[in-house]
């Protein structure tokens, strides 16, 4: 007994061979079942209903990747099974099945900027947006129906009712003033006759919102509307010119007198060189309202409708003002101006503040004179000269002795001493302008773009404006033909 005790305390301790035993009849019983596997999968081939049986056989089975195997060999015969992709794991979109949510992200993202490819947007968080709004998204700033731009703030007010009247919020409770087309005045509503005896002196200016502008105005309120819309067209002018715009409103003014045009400048000390007496427009350097308001130096002009010859000049002048804006928020002197702020002005101002330029002043004011008096007059209907502003310069340029040697023009040096020079010399800035864009002088279409394309991506624009001036030099023949002069 004895004996027998210590031979199964023996095998007992054996362990290995014990398990050794399930563990082979394991394989084989693995192997039995793949040969099964192999030979049902022979019979079931080309047939979707017996693949279906030979899933559910090894689902029973525990045979996990066979059974995946025949629900992709389901899915060859008949994409369109529902069951055996969500078997599988697969998502559905955009009416493919992907294998996870990882390929569904990489196929969205690949489609998203094949479109952005094709329409000249961009991809911004998932989404197809125009490049000009990304700085926006960034900020927060949400799109409204109307097209504006609104802040947490200005979406919460809407949402309890509130309602803008250009920058003036207007609280449900006052909204029937706005049904009797009354404007809020400080603390009156007013109707618009008186609206705008309110708003016709310096300081107390309409303040109009836009696409692209904050419109300060003392002219009344029909005719802002309509500088409103020159403002706009001179958006598009100068983008073109530019290649690129602001990604922020502007601001522009529109006074309604040359009398105000001059006590503006003159009494109020807003511009560094006096040239408002130059021309009916003209830039702002240092007017405190709009850089209060972080906005850059300002355009300025005026639009006296009282009588036929000012109202002619008028729509002109607010587009060069409206420009030089434009212009000045894309090429600022941010030094010069926070001098100005902190109360320490450089020594030369006027110098230092021009000096911080990239772009050269005959580009700048040429951009100027082409939105002025050298785009296309869309509103010119059939039987008329939508080029008629063009021709008018082009005769001025004539009648004051010709087109100047090309240095001068590309020099521009403009002088309070001789006003009738230094207009002439605006003119023919655009001149050099509308030739770049309209001239089709394949040298200077060339060197215009690669100017455009430094300047919109950031880099040096020194080379461009070097070449875009040479290409200019070489093509003067080119130029005089174009100008018929």
């Amino acid at each position: 007994m004895a004996l027998l005790h210590a031979l199964a305390l023996g095998l007992l301790a054996q362990p290995a061979v014990h398990l050794a035993v399930p563990a082979a009849a394991e394989t084989r019983l693995q192997e039995d079942r793949k040969a099964e596997f192999e030979k049902r999968l022979a019979a079931a081939e080309g047939s979707k209903d017996k693949l279906w049986k030979l899933y559910e056989w090894c689902d029973a089975s525990g045979m996990e990747k066979d059974g995946r195997n025949v629900l992709r060999k389901i899915v060859k015969l008949d994409d369109a099974d529902r069951r055996a992709h969500e078997l599988l794991g697969e998502v559905e979109y955009d009416g493919k099945w992907f294998p996870n949510e990882k390929k569904v992200e990489e196929y969205k993202k690949k489609k998203l900027d094949e479109e952005a490819k094709k329409s000249g947007k961009v991809v911004y968080k998932g989404q197809l947006v125009d490049p000009a709004d990304v700085p926006l998204l960034q900020k927060g700033l949400t799109k409204t129906e109307d097209g504006r731009w609104v802040d947490a703030e200005e979406q919460k007010k809407l949402a309890e009712g509130w309602v803008k009247q250009d920058f003036n919020w207007i609280a449900p409770a006052e909204l029937a003033n706005l049904e009797k087309n009354l404007w809020k005045c400080d603390d009156k509503w007013l109707a618009e006759a008186d609206a705008n005896k309110f708003h016709a002196t310096l300081d107390k200016w309409w303040k109009i919102p836009s696409d692209h502008y904050v419109l300060f105005t003392t002219c009344d309120r029909a005719l802002a509307m309509t500088a409103r819309d020159e403002c706009e067209r001179a958006f598009r002018e100068v983008n073109r010119v530019l290649g690129k715009t602001p990604t922020a409103p502007v601001a522009v003014l529109v006074l309604r007198s040359g009398a105000q045009y001059g006590e503006f400048a003159g009494q109020r000390q807003t511009e560094l060189r006096g040239f408002s007496s130059l021309h009916g427009a003209s830039i702002a350097e240092i007017w405190p309202e709009p850089l209060a308001a972080g906005m850059t130096s300002a355009g300025f002009c005026y639009w006296d409708a009282s009588n036929q010859k000012d109202n002619a000049f008028g729509p002109m002048f607010v587009r060069h003002a409206a420009a030089q804006s434009l212009i000045e928020a894309l090429d600022p002197s941010p030094k010069t101006l926070g001098s100005i702020v902190s109360q320490k002005p450089e020594p030369a101002l006027d110098k230092a503040w021009w000096d911080e330029k990239q772009l050269p002043q005959w580009l700048r004011y040429g951009a100027c004179a082409y939105a002025e008096r050298y785009m296309v007059d869309p509103s010119i209907k059939r039987g008329g000269d939508p080029n008629w502003m063009r021709k008018w310069s082009l005769d001025n340029i004539a009648n004051k002795g010709g087109i100047d040697p090309l240095n001068t023009i590309l020099t521009l040096p403009l002088t309070l001493d001789d006003a009738s020079a230094s207009g002439k010399l605006i003119n023919q800035a655009g001149l050099l302008v509308a030739f770049m864009l309209d001239g089709k002088c394949t040298p200077v279409v060339h060197a215009h773009q690669a100017f455009k394309d430094a300047f919109k991506s950031g880099k040096d624009l020194k080379p461009g404006l070097k070449a875009l001036e040479e290409a200019l030099r070489k093509n003067e023949a080119e130029l005089r033909k174009f100008a018929g002069i």
